[in-house]
């Protein structure tokens, strides 16, 4: 032999690299060409009306063009009910820092909200005492209402309503709730 291919050898690699299509040689896996892709969004959905789903777990299905079924809103508010005007408020985030974190950097401290321990959150009352002010701290929320004014304020983290606590400044008719804060890995970064 001269090193060469025969057009014989030829043939049979080409064979062998795009075998010859038959008509009875059909596979499943290869892809149709009137077949649709399906992707992400064809998960669950079903076209068949055999899997109609009834009762609870029937599908919400919007009225005209809106996004989602009316139930699934909660269009109720405390503040639409309500005609006393909400006070102006400003939220305050505090930490105890002792001078290993500020000098020498030893601890896990960060000049960000997550390192603080406390929120503090000033909340102006004009014209209004002390005595005429409710104030009502849950985990999730704090609630001020007087006679003139009402706040029901989500706050961004857990708060502990039994290590929190208010003062009230006469000078300027402002109360002050501090809060403390309570994450989930709170022990392990302070």
């Amino acid at each position: 032999m001269d090193g060469g291919f025969s057009p014989k050898d030829l043939l049979a690699l080409q064979n062998l690299i795009s075998p010859p299509k038959d008509d009875f040689d059909v596979e499943d896996d290869l892809p149709q060409a009137d077949a649709r892709k399906l992707g992400p969004g064809d998960i669950g959905v079903s076209d068949s009306p055999c899997q109609e789903y009834s009762g609870p777990h029937a599908p919400l299905q919007p009225a005209g063009d809106d996004i989602w079924h009316p139930s699934e809103a909660n269009t109720r508010s405390v503040e639409d009910y309500d005609p006393r005007k909400v006070p102006e408020y400003e939220m305050v985030f505090k930490q105890a820092v002792t001078a290993e974190d500020v000098y020498l950097g030893m601890g896990f401290k960060t000049p960000g909200t997550a390192s603080c321990e406390w929120l503090s959150v000033l909340v102006k009352l004009p014209e209004e005492t002390r005595e005429k002010v409710e104030l009502s701290v849950e985990s999730e929320a704090i609630d001020v209402h007087s006679p003139r004014y009402r706040l029901h304020l989500p706050t961004p983290h857990l708060v502990d309503p039994n290590a929190s606590y208010a003062k009230w400044h006469n000078d300027t008719s402002t109360l002050e709730v501090t809060l403390k804060l309570t994450r989930e890995l709170d022990n392990i970064n302070f």
